[in-house]
């Protein structure tokens, strides 16, 4: 019998899973949806199957579930489906959790001991004609683009060793994938991250092995026309802490943040290492080179609430809350100075994709405006921001409300930065259901154009995609 889910700031409230899955052909608007949207709306996250086997829990956990709204001729279906990995298929198969948090050897099941523990609920991209539901810590898991039914792991031919990340990069002027893996030897291996260069169509055509200092947490990393930077912040897993009574995932105090210069084509030769203050650091907004240097515009924070320290104790999010930084990175001397572009309390900036790896100036993320605690509460609003001219363009959702990450959707034929609309899941306080917002993309204060109807409360999650039906991405998979 399935057990009901404890107590949990994550697990309650608009993060309450609903753990079901639908199909829906004709959803209702409000509004009318532009006539030159056409295109496909991924959002992935976490949707626990089952209660843990610890009595806590993390928001990064959950099984994923992947949403999908196919949007043409002003109407807009839906669907929903799980991430069928083998964890998940296991557990369904037990009726319980069968696997430790964050997949822990030290408190899982004794019949998944050596089986991969791979929640694929971070991200959801197009690429190489294949949809890849992500997560760090394991491979893609390949979906159908139109049913989101589970087609299985992807390793690219054996070109990948263990991990991906959860956030890929893909260079519009190229066609390439560039990603990393982190951890890629498991948690008692030498620490090494997994840098690879994947053409087009989807074939691993550089792949190599970089040291770095610690079994960090490498959420994502930099990239421009010619560079890449990954950077190593304080957070780690440590099993043998945990094996001694501490945190397997921390914040270790006094670490500072090393951050790695390399060529784009180079290898762990090519390196070299510096160091910053520490940061919290899991997202950025877009990063470019000019004139000798690398800028990098990040969601920073000087700690974090996500994860305890390595003694056990906790900040809170307002002790912890992110701005919207830029750090400007000198490539001769491998240095770094910052400076806050925007103090708001933000969560998940993003530029228009397609200019992804150039200058941009327009960001479109979630921020917080009236709650407390923005991820356990909700962030209330959405935002335009011009890193230029300073000028914020935000919309609030309303006291209570949870809105997911703001993605920009380019109008079919469009060429110009931030020429269309931009689209979040919305759950607005003690609502029954959850919407789809969308946007004049250069006019977010004037509120929704069109809303969406989800006829369920959609909880809240992680990464979105926005293909257009012109993006070559969604035109090889569809």
């Amino acid at each position: 019998m399935t057990k009901a889910f404890f107590d949990h700031p994550y697990l309650s409230g608009h993060h309450e899973p609903v753990r079901f899955e639908a199909s829906a052909p004709d959803l209702i608007v409000d509004g009318e949806i532009p006539s030159d949207l056409s295109g496909v709306f991924y959002r992935n996250g976490p949707e626990p199957l089952y209660p843990t086997r610890e009595g806590d829990y993390h928001w990064f956990d959950g099984d994923g579930m992947v949403y999908a709204f196919h949007i043409a001729d002003g109407r807009v279906s839906m669907t929903n489906r799980w991430v069928r990995t083998e964890k998940f298929e296991l557990e369904k198969a037990a009726g319980k959790r069968l696997f430790g948090m964050f997949g822990n050897p030290m408190t899982s099941d004794p019949s998944v001991q050596g089986k991969t523990y791979n929640t694929a609920n971070t991200n959801i991209i197009l690429h190489g004609g294949k949809l890849l539901a992500l997560m760090e810590g394991a491979r893609p898991v390949v979906m159908g683009p139109h049913d989101l039914g589970t087609i299985g792991e992807h390793d690219y031919g054996g070109k990948i060793a263990t991990t991906f990340s959860a956030h890929p990069k893909v260079d519009y002027a190229t066609g390439e994938l560039i990603n990393i893996g982190a951890m890629i030897n498991g948690y008692m291996g030498p620490a090494e991250l997994q840098y690879t260069i994947t053409t087009r169509e989807g074939v691993v055509r550089h792949a190599v092995n970089i040291p770095v200092p610690h079994m960090a947490l490498v959420h994502t990393f930099f990239l421009t026309e010619n560079w890449v930077v990954f950077p190593i912040i304080p957070i780690d897993s440590d099993l043998q802490r945990f094996m001694k009574g501490g945190p397997m995932t921390a914040w270790n105090n006094g670490r500072p943040t090393k951050l790695a210069i390399m060529p784009r084509e180079g290898s762990a030769e090519d390196v070299r290492w510096f160091e910053f203050d520490p940061r919290h650091m899991f997202h950025e907004l877009n990063v470019w080179e000019e004139n000798g240097r690398i800028f990098a515009d990040v969601a920073a924070a000087n700690g974090t609430a996500l994860f305890p320290d390595q003694d056990g104790n906790r900040l809170t999010h307002g002790d912890t809350q992110q701005s919207l930084r830029r750090w400007t990175i000198d490539i001769a001397s491998a240095s770094m100075k910052e400076e806050v572009l925007n103090d708001r309390d933000i969560q998940f900036p993003r530029p228009d994709d397609r200019l992804m790896t150039r200058k941009t100036r327009h960001s479109f993320a979630n921020i917080n405006l009236k709650s407390r605690d923005g991820r356990v509460e909700g962030m209330d609003a959405v935002l335009r921001f011009d890193t230029e001219s300073g000028h914020e363009d935000f919309y609030h959702f309303g006291a209570g409300s949870a809105a997911g990450e703001l993605v920009f959707a380019p109008r079919i034929g469009a060429t110009d930065e931030a020429d269309g609309y931009a689209m979040s899941i919305v759950h607005r306080a003690n609502a029954p259901a959850s919407e789809l917002a969308i946007f004049a993309a250069k006019d977010i204060a004037a509120g929704p154009l069109a809303t969406v109807r989800i006829p369920f409360r959609v909880p809240s999650g992680f990464h979105c995609n926005y293909y257009s039906a012109d993006n070559p991405l969604y035109q090889e998979a569809m």
